[in-house]
């Protein structure tokens, strides 16, 4: 059901994705990597070296975060924070505790896993496993910024006073810093103004949510500008989005997480309600059950209207007529809804919200598949229409469940990835299954862009940063 939204995601937000969380880390891993080939270092020295490092940055950050926390109030935790605190006493850290293998972070590498696919993309690093430094790496400006971490890396423990004295490695500095501002330039790529290559798409988006954030208050990126993006006029008006390719692409895939959204929760729903043994019929009729005893014509018929008289849409799926209803039928409206869409949007937006591939717009779930579903019972009960789609959904489950079956070659036993089982028309579920949209990733790129001087956020609003001008 998300697969459509990730994948358009990580085309539209090239060298972020949900586990890169603060900007410094990206100078720390390229700074590390130069380091490393300067030395002529083998892997297990470079890994070694990198953890040292991720701890020293996480010590000086976890620190001045518990002193100065209104300098962190755009950007998430340091890596490794809970376990540094955990282990530091108040006298300071044991650097070479925390950094040994498995202690602050589980892979050998720390945390450069989570960022090592965004780095190579951005060419900060190379594909090499033993991380060598991409022709994007400015180590002359990053070791300015960060060229301390190497000084510190060789001492097994670090004292309060000089956690102090090291504040300028805090991930909160590099929004100042030499490493912040080469990353700026890196990110904002100011000489790609179209979305012809990765730079110019990522370029595009930053241009976009920089600028919705001047059009009007923003405290949670990925709602507040979701909304605006999708429902606002001026949005679909002002010079500077209308102007970007992607806005549009942007608000059609909005639009699609509501589906999206809505069929994660409509199956959370669903297994969630399977007690013990369950015969499916039982499952389909809790859903069934609570709707109307109306025709999927009439039901259809009284959703609120998606679009305006000018062809904008508006937020139906915010309509205060749907927020009363149950949640499963909420869900079966918004999903509605969505089946809709797909027939009024047009252009970027219809992209952004189906795809361009054939498999995209047809597969089942879809949008369309949908519309056409609702249009083939539309004179036909909508209670018997969601035993029918609760059947679907079962032997759905199924199905992807099958094919992602893995052997395990050890114990001889086929593992099968699923929440729920079928056996002989009767289900049971082994755990609870949980709900909620899609991610944008704005939330992880917007703390990242304030990790690098191009926003900021002052008691809780976003803005424009010091660097901002590289974008906005």
């Amino acid at each position: 059901m998300e697969r459509f939204t990730m994948n358009v995601v990580d085309r539209l937000v090239p060298g972020v994705t949900t586990v890169t969380l603060n900007a410094r880390y990206y100078a720390l891993h390229g700074l590390i990597s130069a380091e490393a080939q300067r030395r002529g270092l083998p892997r297990s020295a470079a890994q070694s070296l990198l953890r040292r490092a991720e701890v020293v940055v996480g010590a000086v950050s976890a620190r001045h975060y518990r002193a100065a926390g209104f300098a962190h109030e755009a950007l998430s935790r340091p890596h490794g924070y809970d376990e540094i605190l955990r282990r530091g006493s108040d006298g300071g850290v044991d650097v070479a505790e925390l950094a040994a293998p498995g202690i602050y972070a589980k892979p050998n590498w720390g945390f450069w896993p989570a960022y090592r696919g965004s780095e190579v993309l951005l060419r900060i690093v190379t594909r090499a496993d033993d991380i060598g430094p991409g022709d994007q790496m400015d180590t002359g400006a990053v070791a300015q910024g960060l060229g301390d971490v190497l000084d510190l890396v060789s001492r097994r423990t670090l004292d309060d006073a000089t956690l102090d004295a090291y504040e300028s490695l805090c991930i909160c500095h590099s929004a100042t810093s030499a490493d912040g501002a080469w990353l700026a330039r890196l990110f904002a790529a100011s000489d790609a103004e179209t979305p012809a290559t990765r730079a110019g798409v990522r370029r595009q988006t930053l241009r976009m949510i920089a600028r919705v954030i001047q059009l009007t208050e923003v405290r949670r990126v990925t709602r507040d500008v979701s909304r605006f993006l999708a429902y606002e006029p001026e949005a679909m008006s002002d010079p500077v989005l209308s102007a970007l390719e992607l806005s549009d692409e942007w608000r059609g895939l909005i639009l699609r997480n509501y589906s999206v959204t809505a069929w994660r929760s409509l199956w959370a729903w669903l297994v969630n309600g399977i007690q013990g043994l369950t015969p499916r019929a039982e499952l389909a009729a809790h859903l069934a059950d609570l709707l109307p005893d109306s025709t999927v014509g009439a039901f259809r018929d009284g959703l609120p209207r998606t679009m305006d008289s000018t062809g904008r849409p508006v937020p139906a799926e915010h309509d205060p007529g749907l927020l009363g209803l149950e949640t499963p039928v909420r869900d079966l409206s918004v999903l509605a809804l969505g089946a809709r869409r797909v027939r009024e949007l047009a252009g970027r937006e219809l992209h952004g919200f189906e795809g361009y591939e054939a498999q995209d717009r047809y597969e089942q779930l879809a949008p369309r598949w949908l519309a056409d579903q609702l249009d083939r019972w539309h004179d036909r009960s909508l209670r018997d229409f969601a035993r029918w789609l609760t059947d679907t959904m079962v032997d759905r489950s199924q199905r992807l469940a099958l094919a992602k079956a893995r052997l395990d070659p050890r114990k001889g036993v086929l593992k099968i990835p699923t929440r729920v089982h079928l056996r002989d028309d009767l289900l049971f579920r082994d755990s609870d299954e949980t709900a909620g949209s899609a991610s944008l990733r704005w939330d992880q790129l917007a703390g990242i862009l304030a990790g690098m001087g191009l926003l900021a956020r002052t008691d809780a609003v976003w803005g424009i940063g010091d660097r901002g001008d590289l974008i906005a």
